[in-house]
């Protein structure tokens, strides 16, 4: 008991919600006190008498103040939440970036317990972006990045972790997948990939993708299995490009 009656006020921590209830407790006991103070004039007799009334004003005043106050509490949490959300995505896809996608990826892959996730990292990268952007202009090439984001998104599963890396690279963690499944769900992709550049309406455009996978299994340091998949994206791309390449078959899926 000595120590919390010592403890320096600096030292204490709180919480908005807790703040928030003591200004509310601070308006109340105020608001008591006054119009108690006011009814005592009267005398005490007549103070007995009037409590009614007091409760009733004191209800009044602080029931606005209180649904006022909680109000705002619920704005900021919400603002909070937004600024949350803004600071861990892409603007321009709304894919994780980069730091969020590592941060999460090292927290579900993290450890040998059971809760850490076995699965299959994919790294895919836009062919010849840098022709395309000087041939259509940066704005047809924004258009691209949104659409190949689009296409990613609707390839991945519930749990899975898909990014914006930089650029024209973008990351995918098939949580739980093995390579024969995620195999199928690259391929799949690079295959939509190279139908969908006739939705921009641009006479001339072609796409294609070039994708590296790499299998993570509990224990292993996320950064090496990117860094796999990463090695793997290139051998696509020197194999020819618009291709799906893993370290167990360094050959063309496609």
């Amino acid at each position: 008991m000595r120590g919390l009656f010592t403890m320096p006020v600096s030292n204490m921590r709180f919480s908005t919600r807790a703040r928030v209830a003591l200004i509310f407790a601070v308006v109340i006991l105020a608001v008591e006190t006054l119009v108690t103070l006011y009814y005592a004039q009267l005398g005490w007799g007549r103070l007995r008498s009037e409590m009614m009334i007091s409760g009733t004003i004191t209800t009044i005043v602080c029931l606005p103040v209180a649904t006022y106050v909680m109000k705002q509490y619920e704005k900021l949490q919400q603002m909070a939440a937004e600024l949350a959300h803004l600071a861990s995505v892409d603007r321009m896809t709304d894919l994780l970036n980069r730091q969020t996608f590592l941060e999460r990826l090292d927290t579900l892959v993290t450890g040998t317990s059971p809760t850490a996730s076995a699965g299959v990292f994919a790294y895919i990268d836009a062919d010849y972006f840098k022709a395309l952007n000087d041939r259509f202009g940066h704005a047809i090439g924004d258009r691209v990045i949104v659409l190949l984001a689009t296409q990613i998104k609707e390839a991945a599963r519930d749990g899975d972790l898909t990014a914006r890396l930089g650029g024209e690279e973008f990351a995918m963690f098939m949580r739980g997948a093995n390579l024969t499944r995620a195999t199928m769900v690259a391929d799949r992709l690079r295959r939509d990939v190279e139908l969908s550049g006739i939705r921009l309406g641009v006479v001339g455009l072609s796409l294609s993708v070039s994708i590296g996978l790499a299998v993570h299994k509990p224990g292993t340091a996320a950064l090496a299995t990117m860094q796999e998949a990463d090695r793997n994206m290139y051998a696509a791309k020197d194999g020819g490009r618009n291709a799906v390449v893993s370290e167990l078959r360094r050959n063309r899926v496609a």
